[in-house]
């Protein structure tokens, strides 16, 4: 092979260099554009700039490994360099494309937005022969870049000292710049974290669990952080405009939710308690959680926004609308759960501005925790001042932890599965004794929410009180015989369709069949009980809960690493690659592969409350 023009080791690391040094800049711009940078002091654009150009410094190195394999194997230059050549142009043209998304909608390009746009038949991006006059123009200028990176660098590869201690230093870098976000994260340095999360593709390391069993930080330096941690507001903007509100008559709310509780238990059989408590007021049979965890779907309870979202609340430390609102008004909020409240960090998130947080409960189990966490909200209304309006989340944490009092008072459902192994568990597993074992759970569930009602009618407190039950996601038994169990896996009826019981003093009663979701209650609360007169689309994406015209027939449902919009006779998946995916209610491969119409919409009001 001729030398002169060999690709080798030093000539792609000077590539990679000035690749680095490419991506940083476009970086920096997307930055400037969107008026983060302006917010930085110089010890944040110094993190920012160096992890950066760390990160593209090395994704740009890896794939010119495999190029030079390439051209090593073959022993033709041209495949080394056409090879590297490829990688310049992907990497720089993906850069470039995420720049102008990421301004626009605050989110990094994949996948699901290249389908969109180029299987959407313009309904998401129509291109105009000005705008693809400007890309030809952009792509040509991209390939005179990247042809002259690798020019540049086979004419200086012979500077082996030099690269050498580029390459070995911005390795190093790269480690540093973790173990800051990781710490940082650790100890909940939203200023930090959040700068991490504008790098496009970056997955940088977490390891709070390997710091703490080092003695690096301590439970008490997390807890001590994680109460006093500031709203900094800097990557989500929600409400968009300051709440405006004159409420008429304040009455009481009080969120009484039972973690993991699928709509089908809400049946006389299993749920008496409920059921009765149900006819004497308002059901919404057709209700879905906007997630299939508790994450998910608690965060959009009490934001009336999608889960999306939630990362960006998480590193800006936004509280909820709903409690900042009512606590504008004077109420008492008291939160009340029978599992801790940092995982998921909703201590950081939607309750960060209630101060004297209790984020780890009392008690040893599950049942325990809930029944203190009941005796706890009792104990706190009855101090409150009188005529104190005031907001109450009750979380019961024992149907989650399926655990309830073995004693055969409480043992409704016989046989059940006394010692869960989930190792047993199969497409072939008979779920009848775990099922069983869930449904006792439910039962004494069932008698926690009854004590709640029966202390508010002791109290003379119903008839002003509003109390909402509901649960933030379902759990699946191998319902579709495809191997899901729990939650968390898909988004069929078993996972996200949850019970929504509501007694609300001078509101219908009755049943509704029309669609309604978790994230209509705080478009329903603000107006009607705070008076909020800002339009809707300044706080929520959701709808007033009350207004059986609904117009939108699918709705979000987020999940840990994926997302998805359920219509009533398909599921549209956004995948783990990044890629949309069309399934029917049972999760099996749909028929309809269409290109959802709405899908415009889903991403402005996926980048609405982003800044």
């Amino acid at each position: 092979m001729n030398e002169k023009k060999r690709i080798t080791l030093s000539c792609i690391t000077w590539n990679a260099l000035f690749v680095g040094t490419a991506s940083l800049l476009i970086g920096l711009r997307t930055v400037s554009s969107t008026g983060a940078l302006q917010n930085w002091n110089w010890t944040e654009v110094v993190f920012f700039c160096s992890f950066h150009f760390s990160f593209y410094f090395l994704i740009s190195l890896l794939f010119g490994l495999a190029a030079l394999f390439l051209s090593d194997v073959t022993r033709k230059n041209k495949v080394g360099f056409y090879g590297l050549l490829s990688i310049n142009v992907v990497i720089l043209t993906f850069l470039i494309a995420n720049n102008y998304v990421f301004v626009l909608y605050r989110t990094h390009i994949n996948l699901a937005m290249l389908q969109m746009t180029f299987l959407g038949g313009g309904k998401i991006v129509s291109f105009s022969s000005e705008m693809l006059a400007q890309i030809g123009g952009f792509l040509i200028g991209i390939l005179f870049a990247s042809f002259l990176f690798i020019k540049i660098s086979q004419k200086i590869q012979n500077l082996n000292k030099t690269v050498y201690v580029i390459l070995c230093g911005t390795v190093l870098v790269f480690l540093i710049n973790n173990f800051i976000n990781a710490y940082c994260r650790a100890l909940y340095k939203t200023n930090i974290t959040s700068i991490s999360e504008k790098i496009p593709y970056l997955k940088p390391l977490t390891m709070t669990r390997f710091l703490e069993r080092h003695g690096i930080i301590s439970k008490e330096d997390i807890q001590k952080q994680s109460v006093n941690v500031s709203p900094s507001g800097r990557d989500l903007k929600h409400p968009l405009q300051p709440l405006i509100c004159q409420p008429k008559d304040k009455k009481n709310i009080v969120f009484l939710f039972v973690d993991t509780l699928r709509a089908d238990m809400f049946t006389q059989e299993i749920m008496p308690n409920l059921t009765a408590f149900g006819n004497e007021n308002t059901v919404f049979k057709n209700n879905y959680s906007n997630g299939n965890n508790t994450r998910h779907g608690i965060f959009s309870l009490f934001t009336g926004i999608p889960g999306s979202y939630w990362t960006k609340a998480l590193s800006s430390s936004t509280p909820s609308v709903l409690i900042t609102a009512l606590q504008k008004e004077d109420y008492g909020i008291g939160i009340f759960a029978g599992a801790p409240l940092n995982l998921p960090e909703f201590h950081t998130t939607i309750f960060s501005s209630v101060d004297n947080l209790r984020v780890w409960p009392r008690g040893e189990g599950a049942n325990q925790s809930d029944q203190f966490a009941i005796e706890n909200f009792e104990n706190w209304v009855k101090k409150l001042p009188k005529g104190k309006p005031f907001f109450s989340f009750i979380f019961l944490d024992s149907v989650h932890a399926y655990d309830f009092p073995k004693t055969p008072e409480h043992e409704y459902f016989v046989p059940y599965w006394k010692n869960i192994n989930h190792m047993k568990l199969n497409n072939d597993f008979d779920p009848t004794e775990y099922l069983n074992t869930y449904k006792n759970s439910v039962r004494f569930a069932d008698t926690m929410i009854q004590q709640v009602i029966d202390f508010l009618k002791k109290e003379n407190l119903l008839d002003n009180t509003i109390l909402v039950i509901s649960s933030d996601h379902g759990d699946e038994f191998n319902d579709n015989k495809l191997n899901y169990w729990s939650h968390g896996g898909n988004f069929t009826d078993p996972q996200i369709k949850v019970p929504l019981v509501i007694h609300w003093p001078g509101k219908p009663k009755g049943t509704f069949d029309y669609l309604t979701t978790l994230m209509d209650l705080v478009p329903t609360i603000l107006p009607e009980v705070l008076g909020c007169t800002n339009p809707t689309s300044d706080y929520s994406v959701g709808q007033n809960i009350w207004e059986p015209d609904r117009k939108r027939n699918w709705f979000y449902s987020s999940g840990y690493d994926r997302n998805a919009f359920v219509e009533p006779d398909r599921i549209v998946l956004i995948n783990k690659a990044g890629l949309m995916e069309f399934l029917d209610k049972t999760y099996r491969p749909s028929k309809n592969k269409s290109i959802p119409p709405y899908m415009a919409e889903v991403m402005e009001e996926t980048s609405r409350f982003a800044k």
